[in-house]
């Protein structure tokens, strides 16, 4: 008979050491939830613009005048850069404005199908990839690409 207090004894300690066990496990913190990809707010036009590679100057995704090595010269100086047509009939000029703090540009070209048009832009740039540079005007929807360190 002494061995079922003993018994029992056994048993209810068991039992306290799990509960008292029990109580002290604290559930691990839940996994931090993964942040939503970030939405892409550039416009259209910019995100087309940006898959562009040739030198040139685009509105709307269209290349207006593109440097092409086989009919097209480049020069440049300080400030300015300069791509045209070896017949004179197509060239694109890209002037920086004389305040080196702002981003104010005038840009001037020709091609087949317009006379001579100026504009005067602001440009920002938006990427630097291969030693070149992608200057964009939302507004205008208008970008170039130039060699890096030019303007």
């Amino acid at each position: 008979m002494r061995r079922i207090p003993h018994i029992a004894l056994r048993i209810a300690t068991a039992i306290m050491v799990a509960i008292s066990l029990a109580c002290q496990c604290v559930p691990p913190d839940p996994p931090e939830p993964t942040p939503p990809d970030p939405i892409d707010e550039r416009s259209q036009e910019l995100k087309d613009f940006l898959k562009k590679t040739d030198t040139g100057l685009y509105v709307n995704s269209v290349g207006l005048v593109i440097y092409d090595e086989m009919d097209y010269q480049k020069a440049w100086g300080t400030g300015a850069f300069r791509i045209q047509r070896d017949d004179q009939s197509a060239y694109l000029s890209i002037i920086a404005s004389a305040n080196s703090a702002s981003s104010s540009y005038q840009v001037e070209y020709k091609n087949e199908s317009t006379n001579v048009t100026l504009m005067l832009l602001k440009l920002q740039s938006v990427k630097t990839e291969n030693s070149c540079v992608w200057l964009w005007n939302e507004t205008m929807a208008t970008g170039v690409i130039i060699p890096e360190g030019i303007l």
